[in-house]
Formats: structure tokens, sequence, C-alpha cells
């Protein structure tokens, strides 16, 4: 395997700062939130709509981004987005009351569900077949790197100014730093060649390849074939839409389908309610900002490691392996927390195989799942159908968020994680019969399986 292009290093680094926004907006409320509580003097109905008015409108962002990407480009929209970034942070830094720190909530969350759906699709566009998954899971790094950074930043102002309740401007604010510094990249960042093949500019997408493979001929030929493959886009008119084919819509929802697969396996209620579980199964309430910073930590080597393993590995065994130790774990914190019930030992061991659970998922499910949303749409309508497919992800990740504490509250913490095992479990049939495996193949080669 060749080395990954400097050129394509330095853009997805600048485009990731994306994906890092992501993780830091959605991570930064879990360290603010009790302090926006007592300097607004929040209803716990207002707690919730702070926390999910991003999550929400993140969906939004996904279907509208996607679609967007696809007018304009990828590059103008991810300028767009970095914009309504930095707009966001600073102006819920600013907010003065709970409509308006809302409202700039709802703001960033279009931004958050944008570039969840756009910098996985730039990023599978941009990076040749064999090292795509690297690239794409470069993403993730920068996700779970941004929610660290919030955890660790948020638990370090915390702790500096617990008695200054307008601290959370702070903490939210700070996302304008890299907003900033995404926007002064964007200068560097190239169009996707295959974007502008796509819309009948061939001569702008051969300019491209040549300026990033600059030192490379075998592989300039190489992703110019590629390019010369993809169908151009044909204008029709608008009383006579064409009909789009039956199988681009199985694999739309497809698509849907690991969205759904990813949320319900469970992950984002340990991240936003991973303290509370910890206190459930016996931990002080002090073990929050610990598990906090650790389950930053944890995330951040897994998907690395995901991301090193992805193109050699593949798509398919990894997600099925990830799914596997998920489900498992999430049924030995049932199964075990019965077992020691009473016992000093029984939180440790509960919060190790918790551990253990956000490790499978942060290195394996959550990587493969934005990796292949990017990979397996075809051409003609990737940037709607993964915008669609990302709205799904987000829909099911605020019905997560918003009924975990419903559900612990009817049946019992451990009902509830015997749920997202058995979610876990459908998710490797679905995955085992119903996905290709799509390491080291052109997006074109991937098209051409779903056609056949």
């Amino acid at each position: 395997m060749t080395k990954v292009n400097k050129k394509i290093i330095t853009i997805s680094l600048i485009v990731t700062i994306g994906g890092l926004l992501f993780g830091y907006n959605t991570g930064v409320v879990n360290g603010a939130l009790n302090f926006i509580g007592k300097d607004f003097m929040l209803t716990p109905i207002q707690k919730g709509w702070v926390s999910s008015s991003l999550t929400l409108s993140a969906a939004f962002g996904a279907v509208f981004g996607g679609k967007i990407s696809d007018m304009i480009g990828r590059k103008k929209t991810l300028r767009i987005i970095a914009w309504i970034y930095l707009v966001g942070a600073i102006g819920c830094s600013g907010s003065f009351n709970f409509a308006f720190l809302v409202s700039f909530r709802f703001l960033l969350g279009l931004a958050v569900g944008a570039s969840s759906a756009v910098v996985p699709l730039y990023l599978g566009e941009i990076s040749s077949a064999e090292h795509r998954g690297k690239m794409v899971g470069l993403n993730q790094v920068m996700i779970v790197g941004g929610q660290f950074l919030a955890f660790l930043l948020n638990a370090i102002l915390g702790n500096m100014f617990i008695q200054n309740n307008h601290i959370w401007k702070v903490m939210m604010g700070l996302a304008a730093i890299p907003a900033i510094i995404m926007l002064i990249g964007m200068t560097k960042v190239l169009e996707s060649p295959k974007w502008y093949a796509r819309n009948g500019m061939l001569d702008r997408a051969i300019h491209i390849i040549k300026e990033i493979y600059l030192d490379d001929d075998e592989m300039v030929k190489k992703e110019i074939q590629e390019i010369k493959e993809i169908p151009v886009k044909v204008v029709t008119n608008k009383k006579n839409k064409e009909k789009i084919p039956t199988w681009t819509i199985k694999i739309l929802l497809l698509g849907c389908l690991l969205g759904i697969i990813q949320q319900f396996s469970g992950i984002n209620s340990v991240m936003y309610y991973g303290s509370e579980i910890l206190t459930m199964y016996g931990f002080g309430a002090s073990a929050a900002l610990i598990f906090n910073v650790l389950n930053g930590v944890v995330s951040v080597i897994a998907s690395i490691v995901g991301m090193t393993i992805v193109d050699k590995m593949g798509r398919k065994k990894l997600e099925i392996s990830g799914l596997t130790i998920c489900a498992v774990s999430l049924i030995s914190v049932g199964v075990l927390s019965n077992l020691l019930s009473g016992t000093q030992i029984a939180p440790y061991i509960i919060m190790i195989i918790i551990f253990i659970y956000i490790f499978s998922f942060q290195g394996a499910i959550g990587p493969v799942t934005w990796i292949l949303i990017s990979e397996i749409f075809p051409a003609k309508y990737r940037g709607t159908f993964s915008g669609i497919a990302v709205f799904v992800l987000w829909i099911a990740n605020f019905l997560v968020g918003l009924f975990f504490p419903v559900l612990v509250n009817s049946v019992g913490i451990n009902a509830t994680f015997y749920g997202f095992a058995g979610c876990a479990l459908l998710g490797i049939l679905v995955v085992h019969f119903k996905i290709p495996e799509t390491k080291g193949k052109t997006l074109e080669e991937i098209e051409s399986h779903f056609i056949k």
C-alpha cells in the first residue's frame, strides 16, 4: 500500500476541523449545562432544550447540507459551515437569556449536521480507493477529539471557576477559535474532482487531480481514468423529472438503516448520561468528572486504532466485530451488576466493561458507519442521499437522548441496555447479509455492485 499523499493529508486536516467542532459542540454542554442552569435559573425541560436543540437541528442540517453540496460544490458548502460554526459559537457565548442560547444552539446544530454529512462525503471523494477508509476515519478521530477537548476544558474551567456561573460562556465561546482556523484553512482546500466530473467540468477535475498528485504520474492516470467513468449530471425539465431508480432507493434505505444501527446500539446514552449511569451502578457524584475525561481518552485512542486498521481489516469485518463486542458488553453490564450487587468491586467492574463498550464503538461502529455512508451511494445522488441517511442517524440520536431517561425509569437500566444489545445483534445480521465489503474498491466499483 502506498503512502497517503501529503496534499490530501493537509486538506483532510483542515476539513475535519468541521468534525472537531461537531464533537466539541455536542460535548461542551455536558459540563456547561450545570452552570447555565444556575445562571438562567432553568427548569428541567429548559435544560433539555439547551442540550437537545442542537441534536434536533443537526438532522435538518444533514439533509440541507448534503443537497446544497450537490448544488454548489463541497468546498463552498464547507466554507458556509465554518461561518455558521463561528457565528454560532460567538452567539452562544454572548447569549443573555434562555431563548437566545437555544436559538444559537439550534444554529450550531445546522452546522454540526451539515458537516456530519459533507465532511465524510468530501473525504471519500478526494481520497484514493486504498486510503479512503483511513481518511474518512480521520473525521471520527476529530469528532471524539473535539468531545475530549470539551470534556477536558470543561473540567479545567469548571474547577478553576466553580463559583462563577458565567464560565459556561467561555466554554462555549472557545469553539470560535477552531472555526476561525477552519475558515482560514479553507483557502487551501480544493474542490472535489468527482463533483467537478459529475457536473461536466472534466478539465477542472483533471487539473485538481494533477495538483494533488503532482509527483505521482501513476496515480494521476489512475484517478483520471476513475473520474472519466463518472456519469455527467443531466439537467431535466422540472415537468419531466427523471424517476429515481428503485435500486438506488434500496441503497438509500440501507444507508438509513446503518445510521439507525449506529445510534440504537446505545452509544449516546453513555455519552449524554454517562455520569448518571455510573451513579446508578454505585459510584458517587464525583466520579462524573473523571469518567468524562477518561471517556474522551478512550474514545480518541479507539478512533485512532479504528482509522489505522479499517483499510487493512475491511469495513464489514470491523463493523461486525464492533457490534458483537458492544452487544456482549451491554449484556455483561446487566448480568454482572446483578451477580455482584452490593459488593465494593461492582462499580469498578461495570466501569471497565462500559469503557470496553465505548472502545469497541468508537473504534469500529462509529467510523465504519460514516465510511460506508460516504461510499455506498451512487455518484448521481451521493450528496442528497448522504444527507438523508445522516438525517435519519441524527433523528435516531435525538430519540435515544430523549427517551433514555424514560426507559430507565420505566424498565430499568439493565433492561434498557439489553434492548440496545438486541439492536446491535440485529445490526450484525444486516451488515452480514446486506453490506458488501468496500475495502480497496473505487466508488464506481461499489456503485456497480448494487446495480447488478
